[in-house]
């Protein structure tokens, strides 16, 4: 391996830069007969001409156009002296040396007059249209190709085949960001050479290449050009001795007779080279309009939620699910003796008079977005208030409350928690804080969560247990309350073919538990019929639809208003709910 960056990758293929008070347009006139060129003087002053009238002027003209543009010029002339092109004059761009030896965009508009065998149009200065690492011209050259396509057809077919560079970061980070560029420019310069009259390569914002075909190309053709591309990064790869190793992924979006603003497809095949790259690297992922239309909604939740949570956490509520003591319940009263010892606190979200999302919807939004912070201080002042009010009906109501892994990552929950407590009065013992063995938690630091918020006097829950995370080692250092069986774990011993094998499950864990001394929730119990199966593994405690479905704390109040009325205090000693 070389020790010099230069010696493995070679030096920039060049570097173009024109000023915005440079641009300008400069007409000229071609003889053909007699092979000379008049040009306007302040064109000399930007390109490297002999003068503002010289001969062999396609020579001299073709001498200081870059060599990858060379060919493309090259068949626009040829074709227009042909008359092969209907509209009888062209329009290219191309890169052409300035008299500081470096090259600079050039725009050329030509048309050809056959009665005195003459080229005339105007050439173009073109600022900031050309990316100075690779020399690609940029995206808004893109739009204005595809427009140009557009309005001229009145619609178009094609695709764009996306690319990133898998592995630049660490290039960057291990070599440097000047080996960065140059490994960017070997894909572009590959990409550059799969170029051909329909299909024509673009740098575009956040490192990536488009290669967009308007000349009616079909995904297929698209799949095509990706394995061409894959091959040559392989042999290039193999020259360097794989000094420097890469791949590249890419997203394709194909579309057939198309008027849709060129942006509006870019923002497709970006969302395509997303799924590609999450799908693993070196991969192609062709556009899916389903899963694009979810991505769409998913990004319009996003800007919901986050006005949501700047207008006061407006549209968001707290729906509690009644927990049931499993020890006092008695099936063959058919449900009639119910001990509601408690209830779980569930996020719901939906803008006023619509159907509120449930926390899974909302929930998995709020921690991409780093809203689950703010989102889940509101929950524990909103939940730990809420048992506050029940406390004065029920002095031993329960409030359980879920913590997202995130909020556990990414913020002080202890010092959250603690000021919830405070504000709010509620009694410590009163509320219990759910929370999942994720295997994103590190479990020494999930024990001392555990120690800190026993000796604050909370109670602590590990939910979902069995849900695949969970260690049977680490239980007895946890010192979790209870354990909260999935409901999906529930399920299969009900209604599942193996619920005998299941049952035997359950039995064994809640007699664990109770040997470490902790208690046993079985969540998703919908009918008469699971009680009747699940109350024999003798579990601690019930949840499920059977004994309510979540609701609004005032419906909660009002279903189990003879509870409550049973053991209400005076008048005068209600608590007033916090805002």
């Amino acid at each position: 391996m070389a020790d010099n960056n230069d010696d493995i990758l070679g030096p920039k293929a060049f570097s173009a830069s024109v000023k915005s008070s440079d641009l300008d347009d400069f007409i000229f006139l071609i003889d053909l007969n007699k092979d000379v060129c008049s040009i306007s003087d302040d064109c000399v002053k930007y390109l490297k001409l002999p003068s503002a009238n010289f001969s062999n002027a396609l020579q001299a003209i073709t001498s200081i156009v870059h060599n990858d543009d060379k060919r493309l010029l090259s068949e626009c002339l040829s074709k227009l002296r042909k008359k092969e092109n209907s509209s009888n004059d062209f329009i290219v761009e191309c890169r052409m040396q300035a008299p500081a030896g470096n090259y600079v965009p050039v725009a050329l508009r030509a048309k050809y007059i056959p009665a005195a065998n003459i080229l005339t149009g105007t050439a173009a200065l073109k600022a900031n249209q050309r990316d100075d690492i690779t020399g690609l011209p940029l995206e808004s050259q893109m739009v204005a190709d595809y427009n140009e396509v557009r309005r001229a057809m009145g619609s178009v077919s094609g695709f764009i085949l996306a690319i990133r560079i898998e592995g630049l970061e660490h290039i960057n980070a291990s070599l440097g960001l000047e080996a960065g560029d140059r490994i960017f420019n070997v894909v572009a310069q590959t990409c550059i050479e799969e170029q051909n009259d329909k299909t024509r390569a673009y740098r575009i914002s956040g490192n990536k290449i488009a290669l967009l075909n308007i000349g009616g190309g079909t995904a297929t053709d698209a799949q095509n050009l990706f394995q061409s591309l894959k091959r040559r990064i392989s042999d290039i790869e193999f020259d360097l001795d794989y000094s420097v190793v890469f791949t590249i992924s890419a997203g394709i979006v194909a579309f057939i007779n198309d008027s849709s603003d060129l942006k509006d497809l870019i923002k497709k095949a970006d969302f395509s080279l997303s799924m590609g790259k999450k799908s693993g690297k070196n991969n192609l992922y062709f556009f899916n309009n389903s899963e694009y239309s979810r991505h769409i909604n998913k990004l319009d939740l996003r800007n919901k939620l986050r006005e949501s949570v700047k207008n006061n956490f407006s549209g968001f509520e707290i729906y509690y699910q009644p927990v049931i003591d499993a020890t006092q319940f008695n099936p063959k009263t058919g449900g009639q003796q119910v001990h509601v010892i408690g209830a779980e606190a569930l996020l719901r979200w939906g803008p006023p008079g619509e159907e509120k999302l449930p926390a899974d919807q909302v929930i998995p939004v709020l921690e991409e977005t780093g809203l689950m912070a703010p989102v889940g201080r509101w929950i524990l002042m909103k939940a730990f208030n809420q048992c506050h009010i029940w406390n004065q009906y029920d002095k031993n109501f329960h409030m359980s409350v879920n913590l997202s892994y995130v909020q556990i990552e990414r913020s002080d929950i202890l010092f959250d928690v603690e000021c919830a407590l405070e504000k709010t009065k509620v009694t410590p013992e009163n509320i219990t804080l759910e929370i999942t063995e994720s295997g994103y938690i590190d479990h020494d630091e999930l024990q001392r969560l555990f120690d800190e918020l026993h000796k604050l006097g909370i109670n602590v829950d590990i939910d979902d247990f069995g849900t695949g995370y969970s260690n049977l080692r680490y239980l007895q250092n946890l010192h979790a309350n209870t354990l909260k069986l999935d409901y999906t774990f529930v399920h299969k011993a009900v209604k599942g073919k193996d619920g005998d094998s299941e049952r035997r499950v359950i039995e064994h864990i809640i007699n664990m538990a109770h040997d470490l001394g902790m208690k046993v929730c079985l969540e998703g119990v919908e009918s008469e019929a699971d009680v009747e199966i699940l109350s024999k593994l003798k579990p601690d405690k019930f949840q499920g639809f059977f004994f309510g479905k979540p609701v609004s704390s005032y419906a909660f109040l009002d279903k189990n208003k003879k509870y409550f009325r049973d053991n209400a205090p005076p008048k005068s000693d209600e608590p007033e709910e916090i805002s």
